[in-house]
């Protein structure tokens, strides 16, 4: 997507959202930068924690490999 439909999209939900639910538009602006940022951060912890649990299961796995031929 292009970013000018992302940065049109934001403000579309932060000036619905302060519509529908009140508060200021700043603070839904900032309140949707600060989810998006939690939610790369998040998916980046968690895909390290998958790379490094099968990291390991490899050189586990190879271990027994070795000790079983």
């Amino acid at each position: 997507m292009k970013k000018w439909i992302k940065i049109a999209v934001l403000a579309l939900v932060a000036v619905i959202g302060s519509i529908l639910i009140g508060g200021t538009l700043w603070v839904w602006f900032a309140g949707l930068f600060v989810v998006k940022f939690i939610a790369r951060l998040l998916f980046t912890l968690a895909l390290a924690v998958v790379l490094y649990v099968l990291f390991y299961a490899l050189i586990i796995g190879g271990i027994l490999w070795i000790l079983i031929s």
